[in-house]
């Protein structure tokens, strides 16, 4: 399924939850457009993989959905601290990269399984080594290169 900005929401859902939801984005600024269907299409799901290259457009894909949250904080790739919260009262996301961790252990050292426990947006990239954490269901988001400017992301339901 491709979704684009030209057509409606209901058009575009017509397959079931089971179908993957691919989405594109010809330049960074229509990631807000990925961000709201993939909300619109995942209304209950709070825990997003991000898988992709570096550059790939997965932190592009984090400020677009926290502007479409309502956020208005500067976001940026948690790469060094692990973990960055954006936001407050209900709409709060937890944005988590795991490149430079080395092992499982230091995800439950960091007290990760707690922020899977909550009512947040929990966005992780490089996931791999949170597959054993996840909860039974979450989404995950697969972010491909298209061109320089295009980006193709491929929404599915996961089951741990």
């Amino acid at each position: 399924m491709i979704i684009s900005k030209s057509l409606t929401f209901a058009e575009e859902m017509k397959d079931t939850m089971t179908q993957p939801l691919i989405l594109h984005a010809y330049d960074p600024d229509e990631m807000i457009y990925v961000a709201e269907n993939i909300l619109k299409k995942f209304p209950d799901q709070r825990i997003f993989t991000l898988t992709g290259d570096l550059g790939a457009g997965k932190t592009t894909f984090v400020k677009a959905l926290a502007k479409e949250l309502g956020i208005d904080e500067n976001i940026s790739s948690p790469t060094f601290s692990i973990v960055h919260e954006y936001g407050s009262g209900d709409e709060i996301i937890y944005h988590f990269d795991l490149y430079r961790l080395k092992n499982e252990l230091e995800l439950f050292e960091i007290g990760f399984e707690e922020y899977l426990d909550g009512e947040h947006y929990v966005l992780i990239e490089w996931p791999e080594l949170a597959q054993k954490f996840l909860p039974e269901q979450y989404v995950s988001l697969k972010f491909e290169v298209e061109d320089e400017n295009s980006r193709r992301i491929i929404c599915s339901i996961e089951n741990a």
